[in-house]
C-alpha cells in the first residue's frame, strides 16, 4: 500500500516522464528504426530455435534465454523480429521509469530524478544500440531493477526487498551479462549497513539464493551445447584483448557514450566536494556502492559503447545534480539549455556517424586521423544503415 500511495503522489511527474519518452520513441523509430544490428542473428535464431524451429544454433544465447522464452511462450503470437522491439521498448520503459525512482530517492530531489532518467533514456548508447534488435536493453533493465530494490531494502531492511533484488539478479543472469553485475552494488550496500556480522551473513544469503541458484541451472543447461559462460568470457579475450583494450579506444568510446553529459558530470563531482557537509550523507554511499558495477565494463575484452553504458548510472545523476542546483540557483533558463543540449547531443552525434564502423575505418588507415576523416566523409552516405 505504501508503494501505491507513492505512486499516486508522483503520478503528475511520472505521467510527464511516460509522454516523453513516448515522443521520443516514436521520434525514434521515424529517424533510426528498430534496425539489425551485428548480433541479431544469435537473436533471432534463438527465438526461433525455442520456438520449436530449425535454426542455428548459437551456443552462448542459448545461455541467455530470457528473451527467446518471452519470444516463444508470450510473444509466439507475431515474430522473432516484433518480439525483440515489443520486449526492448518495455524494458525502455520500465528503465527510464526504475532511473527516475532510484535517483529521486537517492538525492531526495525529483528534478535530478526526471533529468538522470529522461538522459539516459535518450543517450547515445540507447540510440545506436539498446533500442535495435539486441538484448543489452535487458541487460540495463535488470542492472537498475536491482539497484532500485537494493536501494529500497538500504532504506528501510525490509528483506522482501532483497528477494526482489536477487530475483532482478537472476534475471539479468539469463538476459545479459551486464543485467547481473548490480549484485556487487547490493552486496556492498549490505557489507556497509549497520548490523552485527551473522546478520550481514543471512542478507546475503536471502540476496543470492535465486542468483546462484540461477548459476547452477545454466551450468547445466550448458552441457546441452556443450557450452558455458567460462569458456564464452576466455574465448573473447583471446580474440579481442590485443587491438581492442587500449586507452586509446577507452577513451574514444566514453567520449561518444557520455558526450555533452562529461563537463556536467566533472562540475557536479565539484559542487558535491564543496557542498559534502550539508548533503544527505545517503548520497555518498549510494556514490560509492555503485562505483565497483560502474566499472565492471573493464572486465570485457573490449570497449563498446553498449558496455561502458554501465557506468550510467554513476555518471549521469552526477550531471544532473549540477543541473539541479543551477536550477535551484534561480538560472532556470541555464539549467534548461544544458538539459536540452545533453539529451540532443546524442542524437546528433548518431546523425553524423550513423552506423559507421569508426574504429575499423581508423585501423584501417593506419591510425591516420586526417585519412580516416577523408574515407568516412566520402563514404558517408554508404553508413546509413548498419548493413
Amino acid at each position: 500500500m505504501v508503494f501505491l500511495d507513492e505512486l499516486k503522489s508522483q503520478k503528475i511527474k511520472l505521467s510527464f516522464l511516460v509522454v516523453f519518452l513516448t515522443i521520443f520513441l516514436l521520434y525514434f523509430w521515424q529517424t533510426f528504426g528498430f534496425h539489425y544490428n551485428n548480433d541479431t542473428d544469435g537473436f533471432i535464431y534463438s527465438i526461433q530455435m525455442f520456438r520449436g524451429q530449425d535454426a542455428e544454433l548459437y551456443a552462448n544465447r542459448y545461455l541467455n534465454p530470457f528473451y527467446p522464452v518471452i519470444a516463444s511462450k508470450l510473444l509466439f503470437f507475431i515474430g522473432p523480429v516484433q518480439a525483440l522491439i515489443t520486449i526492448n521498448i518495455l524494458f525502455f520503459f520500465g528503465t527510464a521509469l526504475l532511473t527516475y525512482g532510484l535517483v529521486r530517492r537517492v538525492f531526495k530531489n525529483d528534478i535530478v530524478g526526471l533529468s538522470s532518467a529522461i538522459i539516459i533514456a535518450t543517450a547515445y548508447p540507447m540510440v545506436r544500440y539498446a533500442l535495435t534488435q539486441v538484448q543489452d536493453l535487458g541487460g540495463y533493465f535488470w542492472f537498475v531493477a536491482t539497484l532500485y530494490c537494493g536501494w529500497r531494502w538500504y532504506e528501510s531492511r525490509d528483506y522482501r526487498w532483497l528477494v526482489v533484488a536477487g530475483t532482478g539478479t537472476a534475471f539479468g543472469l539469463l538476459t545479459k551479462e551486464s543485467g547481473a553485475m548490480a549484485a556487487v552494488f547490493v552486496g556492498l550496500l549490505i557489507l556497509i549497513n549497520k548490523s552485527k556480522l551473522l546478520s550481514k551473513f543471512y542478507q546475503l544469503v536471502i540476496f543470492s539464493i535465486f542468483p546462484f541458484i540461477t548459476l547452477i541451472i545454466n551450468k547445466f543447461r550448458g552441457r546441452d551445447v556443450d557450452y558455458d559462460s567460462t569458456r564464452w568470457f576466455i574465448d573473447n579475450w583471446k580474440i579481442y584483448f590485443d587491438t581492442h583494450y587500449t586507452f586509446f579506444k577507452w577513451a574514444a568510446i566514453n567520449l561518444s557514450t557520455f558526450n555533452f553529459v562529461w563537463p556536467l558530470f566533472f562540475l557536479g563531482l565539484i559542487l558535491l566536494y564543496l557542498n559534502r557537509k550539508s548533503i544527505d550523507k545517503s548520497v555518498f554511499v549510494y556514490l560509492l556502492a555503485i562505483l565497483p558495477s560502474s566499472l565492471s565494463y573493464f572486465a570485457w575484452p573490449l570497449f563498446i559503447s553498449r558496455t561502458v553504458f554501465i557506468s550510467a548510472w554513476l555518471i549521469v545523476p552526477i550531471a544532473s545534480y549540477f543541473i539541479a542546483r543551477v536550477f535551484a540557483s534561480g538560472r532556470k533558463s541555464l539549467a534548461i539549455v544544458l538539459f536540452v543540449v545533453a539529451i540532443i547531443t546524442p542524437s546528433v552525434l548518431q546523425n553524423t556517424l550513423r552506423y559507421a564502423h569508426v574504429f575499423k575505418i581508423y585501423d584501417d588507415c593506419q591510425k591516420d586521423l586526417v585519412c580516416s576523416w577523408q574515407y568516412f566523409w566520402s563514404n558517408r552516405n554508404n553508413f546509413s544503415k548498419e548493413f
